[in-house]
């Protein structure tokens, strides 16, 4: 596999637990100016963790903010799932905010998971079979608008019959993300880009598996979302491990919040034992990386990762 370079490699916030817009654009302008190619950004509507009462931003007017707030960086929501917007409105508005960054934005979609947000907000979470079923729709719909400029779909869950305008500059990348068969084949067959969380090898490896047999041929980008810590030697690693457990009010040692990570499949550890880590996973197929950055104020970290990236991996 060919080396991966910082412009390969993303961050990826989940603001949901506890930012706020500001957050995400000073963030974004940061990861810019750290030469990352790439910044996205959860579409929650709660914190995943349990927690209420903080703030949780929605996803797409931040998406504008920072369209507006940069210059280079590729950005994108990961992912959005169907259930919150008519797939006829979600195309339109990629579409806007698209043209608005200058044809930067990277559309990410998936099928939903989380119910308490649902629930909340007034929004049906049907069984997976259906939503599955609507997920396969709305990827058909927003990719013929958003490719083609017009769409004409009678199904079961959706009708639409639009243009969709302002047409962006540019083509707009459409990555599908989940680890489940329907969505894994939906990627290998439709998208742009796959994106899986990190997972442990075996079970990546079968995913991976379903997604050739699916995309038979077709040239689609394997991309990771995932968790990280990283520490110029072990002290360091140590000191990140615990700042991450504090922020989530986790009482668990360092070396407890490393190896329930790793367990994972999240690239953890020192400087080279990243780098190997990371080369591992290329050797599997992996072409890009969104670091999960969950402790976004500890920009020391974000900063030796961006080091440790152009160093060569």
């Amino acid at each position: 596999m060919a080396a991966i370079s910082i412009s390969d490699c993303g961050v990826m916030l989940e603001p949901q637990l506890g930012m706020s817009a500001a957050d995400v654009v000073s963030v974004a302008r940061s990861a810019e100016d750290l030469g990352f190619g790439f910044l996205f950004r959860s579409d929650h509507l709660l914190p995943t963790d349990g927690r209420r009462g903080i703030d949780s931003p929605e996803c797409w007017t931040t998406l504008a903010a920072v369209a507006a707030s940069t210059k280079t960086i590729g950005f994108g929501p990961m992912v959005s799932p169907i259930g919150f917007r008519n797939p006829a409105l979600l195309a339109k508005m990629a579409c806007t905010v698209h043209s608005l960054s200058g044809g930067r934005l990277m559309l990410a979609l998936g099928a939903g998971w989380y119910q308490a947000e649902y629930a909340a907000h007034g929004y049906a979470f049907p069984d997976f079979k259906t939503r599955v079923g609507q997920f396969r729709e709305a990827l058909s719909i927003i990719c013929s608008l958003v490719r083609d400029g017009r769409a004409d779909f009678d199904g079961k869950h959706f009708s639409v019959h639009t243009d969709c305008l302002p047409r962006p500059a540019g083509r707009m990348r459409v990555i599908v993300g989940g680890k489940s068969k329907p969505t894994v084949r939906a990627a290998g067959r439709t998208a742009d880009e796959w994106n899986v969380f990190v997972s442990p090898r075996d079970q990546y490896i079968e995913m991976k598996r379903v997604f050739d047999e699916a995309r038979e041929g077709r040239k689609v980008r394997i991309s990771e979302t995932g968790p990280y810590l990283l520490g110029r030697n072990q002290a360091e690693l140590e000191r990140n491990a615990e700042a991450q457990a504090r922020k989530f009010g986790q009482a668990l040692p360092a070396k407890e919040v490393l190896k329930r990570l790793k367990d994972r499949g999240a690239v953890c550890g020192t400087v080279d034992e990243f780098r190997a880590q990371v080369r591992d996973k290329t050797d599997a197929g992996v072409e890009r990386f969104y670091f999960q950055t969950l402790v976004p104020e500890n920009r020391s970290m974000t900063e030796l990762l961006a080091d440790t990236i152009k160093a060569g991996l």
